[in-house]
């Protein structure tokens, strides 16, 4: 029961916040959406200029071809079965194309 109207403000207040934070926790993707969200935020970007520590990670390259559009492949390993790729123009060294195989359980990224 409510006593004072600093204690209505108070239930009020944890309500909202509640209510904001569930939405969060409903509308966040699970973590092979996320895997995939990362992994196509890198089209458009210079490959030579993302940070070490986010996809790709250059330390997991295991191939790397000419395709016969002239751009590059590379293929990385990333966990298990999951291995994804990064399409290159080799002019511009701009990522073009994200593609990955494996399952989705281990192509994943936890939010």
């Amino acid at each position: 029961m409510l006593h004072s109207a600093l204690d209505a403000k108070k239930y009020y207040f944890l309500l909202i916040c509640s209510t904001i934070l569930s939405g969060c926790v409903f509308w966040a993707g699970s973590p092979h959406d996320n895997f995939v969200e990362i992994l196509n935020s890198k089209i458009g970007k210079n490959i030579d200029e993302i940070p070490y520590f986010q996809l790709p990670d250059k330390e997991n390259i295991i191939d790397s071809k000419v395709l016969p559009n002239g751009n590059i492949e590379n293929k990385y390993k990333y966990y298990k079965t999951c291995i994804y790729f990064y399409e290159i123009d080799p002019k511009t060294r701009i990522i073009v194309g994200a593609r990955f195989e494996g399952k989705d359980t281990d192509c994943y990224v936890n939010p």
